[in-house]
């Protein structure tokens, strides 16, 4: 009789093989024979089974320590990840702070700018001395070229000056710089 002891499966069928002492014939239940030779057979199997399932728990240990380092790895990686983001978040918030200040000085200097803007242009305006100030004229009726308007306006009104070069004359024409400054502030609405 040969044995083949490397399937797990077949051991319950060998271990009844060996403990049938009927030698085919009827099973006696009350008496149960074991030789020495299929006691040592016994022993052999066991012996093949506890060698593969130490390999087996060997394999076992050497994944479970693999894994071990690689979830180590990874929660250390996720720690660091963590890390940078609140760093970033931190960082984040500053910068918003930041801009909403920087955003408030650029509005204030863009108001500022125009105030200083519309001081020189009227400074510009009145620098001349000769200046002639005409009261009366509807707002907002001289269009965008104030100068164009006062020079048809002078035209109209001095007929007998025909010859008189109003272009050369009329260097510049503006409203009050009060008015001109309510036009701005309201986007062009007198």
């Amino acid at each position: 009789m040969s044995w083949d002891y490397s399937g797990t499966q077949q051991i319950p069928h060998m271990m009844e093989e060996l403990l049938d002492t009927s030698g085919g014939h009827e099973k006696d239940d009350t008496k149960l024979e074991i030789t020495l030779p299929s006691l040592a057979l016994i022993y052999e199997t066991i012996m093949v089974q506890h060698k593969q399932t130490q390999g087996d728990s060997k394999k076992v240990r050497v994944a479970t320590k693999q894994l071990q380092v690689a979830v180590s790895k990874i929660a250390k990686s996720c720690s660091e990840i963590g890390e940078r983001i609140a760093a970033i978040e931190t960082r984040a918030e500053v910068l918003e702070t930041d801009l909403g200040a920087v955003t408030q000085q650029a509005a204030m200097h863009d108001t500022q700018l125009i105030d200083i803007q519309w001081t020189i242009e009227d400074f510009e305006n009145r620098q001349p001395h000769n200046n002639l100030r005409i009261l009366g004229i509807e707002e907002g009726i001289e269009g965008h070229d104030a100068r164009v308007y006062i020079i048809r306006l002078f035209k109209a009104a001095f007929p007998e000056q025909a010859g008189w070069d109003w272009e050369k004359e009329i260097q510049r024409a503006h409203r009050f710089l009060l008015y001109l400054k309510k036009q701005m502030m309201t986007g062009g609405a007198g």
